[in-house]
């Protein structure tokens, strides 16, 4: 017996039960809905909301995987291992198998975490409310690792999840109802929750921490520093790298966030596909910086 039979016959027997929205879950995430409408509708078309969530997450896969690269690079890096990229984005020195395993170890669980205690809670609240699981978590779900630092306890990560998404989207109806984003709520749970663990200059490298509190203990090793750029402009540091670096993404930093060109390419394929707004983009970028201009004027003048 097919595995699509099996979940067709369990929706069948669990039809009008707390559970047939889980199994549903399950049978449209594996294959396509077996219902179909034939009359009576504005618009006909192939896509839905789970083909729109997966368009999402082809874009920010690029991210994923730099990110997997450039957390074993910076790890290498650091341990003073191998010499600082030269070549450009497509460099040898850079795309080598080793960074790459350092950075799928490490961030793999993140990812595991992250779906498993995200779509946990979404079947919870499916079954307890009788409705449908929602495909909007599908996105967030890869969101969230990328949004953080390397070392992050998983403990923490699934504690956040949890906040997040009850808190963040569940309490007011779900997927298109919640007024703030999950991911960025788990982030700012995580950020003022565990202040340590998501600032300074050893959570962006992999091993830092560990090795920092391996010196506090007494052993003879050397400490390893990974602050970002923002964090030495804050302290009025010497910034060590160049701007093309800082662009192409070789520079400690949260997993999925510090190559600017991948993030670019997939805010213009979001654009391609129709799935994004080049105005909602544009307009958020141009927000920022114009009420960072203002805020640093304010600053300068010594206002506040």
């Amino acid at each position: 017996m097919g595995l699509k039979s099996t979940l067709h016959k369990l929706k069948l027997k669990y039809k009008g039960t707390k559970m047939e929205p889980a199994f549903n879950a399950l049978h449209t995430f594996l294959y396509l809905p077996n219902e179909t409408t034939y009359n009576g509708t504005h618009i006909k078309a192939a896509d839905d909301l789970k083909r729109t969530m997966n368009t999402v997450i082809l874009s920010l896969i690029p991210c994923l995987i730099f990110g997997m690269v450039n957390a074993g690079y910076q790890h290498h890096l650091a341990l003073g291992e191998i010499q600082a990229v030269t070549g450009g984005f497509f460099s040898s020195e850079f795309w080598t198998m080793t960074n790459f395993l350092v950075g799928f170890w490490k961030i793999l669980p993140l990812v595991i975490v992250s779906y498993g205690v995200g779509l946990g809670i979404e079947f919870i609240f499916a079954i307890i409310n009788n409705h449908e699981v929602e495909e909007g978590y599908l996105v967030t779900g890869m969101l969230v690792p990328l949004i953080v630092p390397i070392d992050i306890p998983l403990w923490m990560l699934a504690v956040a999840v949890i906040f997040g998404v009850v808190i963040g989207k569940e309490v007011f109806g779900g997927t298109g109802m919640n007024i703030l984003n999950p991911a960025l709520t788990i982030r700012a749970f995580l950020f003022f929750a565990y202040p340590t663990w998501m600032s300074g200059d050893k959570v962006w490298v992999e091993g830092a921490v560990e090795r920092d509190s391996l010196i506090a203990s007494g052993q003879n090793l050397d400490a390893i520093s990974g602050e970002t750029v923002l964090g030495s402009l804050a302290q009025g540091k010497e910034i060590m790298y160049s701007v093309w670096d800082m662009f192409n993404g070789f520079i400690p930093g949260s997993v999925g966030e510090t190559s600017t060109l991948l993030i670019v390419l997939g805010g213009l394929f979001l654009i391609f596909t129709k799935i994004g707004s080049w105005r909602i983009m544009l307009s958020s970028v141009v927000g920022a910086l114009v009420m960072g201009l203002i805020f640093n004027q304010v600053a300068d003048a010594g206002i506040i």
